[in-house]
């Protein structure tokens, strides 16, 4: 049986991965913390949330992740 949360992975030792669609294009951001499983709930939770302001039309993608640069973000 698999464990975990939909969309949410751990990608290191130290980050998790969360992804999602927005603008029709699929999008993979990754956290800086240890992959502990309340800081994947964590993780999920905000994953939820994001998925909730897109769904409402009101996600920003720079407040969310200041530091991603707007070279690779949809």
């Amino acid at each position: 049986m698999r464990q975990g949360f939909d969309g949410v992975r751990p990608a290191s030792e130290s980050s998790i991965e969360i992804g999602f669609f927005h603008e029709g294009r699929h999008c993979v951001e990754r956290i800086r913390a240890k992959p502990t499983a309340a800081n994947l709930k964590r993780a999920a939770d905000r994953r939820a949330a994001i998925l909730e302001a897109i769904a409402r039309g009101e996600f920003d993608y720079d407040a969310e992740f200041p530091k991603r640069g707007g070279a690779t973000k949809p």
